[in-house]
C-alpha cells in the first residue's frame, strides 16, 4: 500500500483489525459467528502479560478476546472482540440507543436483501427493511442491525463501479 509516509524504510500494509467490545463475549461471539464471521484465534482464557496495559497507557489490562474474520486470505476484514474484565468498560449512558451518536462499523456486502432475508431467519433483527437502489447516490442495498452491545452493523451494497456513495446531488450545509 503506498501512503505519504512511505519513506522506502517503511510503510502502511493495511488495517489489522477494529477492536470491539463487548459486555458478554458468549452472547457476542454467537451474534458475530451468525454474521459468518470465523474465529481464527481464541484468546478467552489467556492472561494478558503486564506489557500489554503499559503498551495500552493503561495501569492494568485484562480481558477475554478473540480474533475473527470476515472473508478468505490475509487481506480479510478482521475484528478483536473484547470484553473487558479488568478494567471494565464504563457502562453505557442512561439515554436510549436511538437518541445517541452510535458506533458504526460497515461491511461491503454482496446480495444485501439476500443477506437480510438468511440473517433475518437466524434470528438477527434489523432497524428497518433493506433501502434502495437509490441511482443518485449509487447504493443498491443497506441494511443495519445492531450487535449485542449497541454497534450499528452496516451491510452496504453499492452499484457495479461505484466505490462509495455519490455525494454530488445532495443537499449542503451553509454554516
Amino acid at each position: 500500500m503506498s501512503n505519504d509516509n512511505d519513506t522506502g524504510d517503511w510503510g502502511y500494509e493495511h488495517v489489522f483489525h477494529f477492536t470491539v467490545n463487548a459486555t458478554n463475549f458468549e452472547r457476542s461471539i454467537a451474534f458475530y459467528t451468525t454474521l459468518g464471521f470465523k474465529i481464527l484465534r481464541d484468546n478467552r482464557d489467556v492472561v494478558w502479560p503486564d506489557y500489554v496495559a503499559t503498551q495500552f497507557g493503561m495501569n492494568v489490562a485484562q480481558g477475554k478476546g478473540a480474533l475473527l474474520a470476515l472473508g478468505d486470505g490475509p487481506e480479510h476484514v478482521r475484528i478483536d472482540l473484547l470484553e473487558w474484565l479488568d478494567p471494565l468498560a464504563d457502562p453505557a449512558p442512561d439515554r436510549p440507543l436511538a437518541d445517541r451518536a452510535p458506533r458504526i462499523i460497515a461491511i461491503r456486502t454482496r446480495g444485501v436483501r439476500a443477506a437480510y432475508a438468511d440473517l433475518k431467519a437466524r434470528g438477527i433483527e434489523f432497524l428497518t427493511p433493506p433501502r434502495g437502489p437509490d441511482e443518485a447516490t449509487g447504493l443498491e442495498a443497506v441494511v443495519c442491525c445492531r450487535d449485542p452491545d449497541g454497534l450499528v452493523v452496516e451491510l452496504i451494497e453499492y452499484m457495479p463501479g461505484v466505490l462509495g456513495s455519490r455525494i454530488d446531488s445532495l443537499e449542503r450545509r451553509t454554516s
